[in-house]
């Protein structure tokens, strides 16, 4: 049987960053299996929808269900950037290149 981990009484509303499913993670043994239930979690970070995906595509048997909206559609994102090419904008913005910090401060408030 599954355990059941509500995810929005342990964590919050709010998934900010990839250390909180990690240390999810770490919390859960290796050989049980999990529902992650999202229910009440409004909100979560690229990152920690990056690293929820690695879970749930790890070797752990982890599924996520009650999905709000938004998480669902970050979720969905994440999941599909995963099998599209990488592509990067080629563009002409130079390069400058600073040689102390006072530099770096000067070039980012012009």
């Amino acid at each position: 049987m599954k355990q059941i981990i509500n995810v929005q009484e342990c964590y919050g509303a709010e998934l900010h960053t990839r250390q909180m499913i990690e240390r999810l993670a770490a919390s859960l043994n290796p050989a049980d299996s999990y529902l992650l239930d999202m229910q009440g979690v409004q909100q979560i970070s690229r990152s920690a929808a990056d690293e929820l995906y690695n879970l749930t595509h790890s070797t752990m048997q982890v599924d996520v269900i009650n999905l709000e909206p938004f998480v669902e559609k970050m979720i969905s994102s994440v999941t599909r950037g995963r099998f599209l090419p990488r592509q990067r904008a080629v563009g002409d913005i130079p390069i400058i290149h600073c040689a102390t910090i006072g530099n770096v401060l000067q070039q980012l408030t012009r």
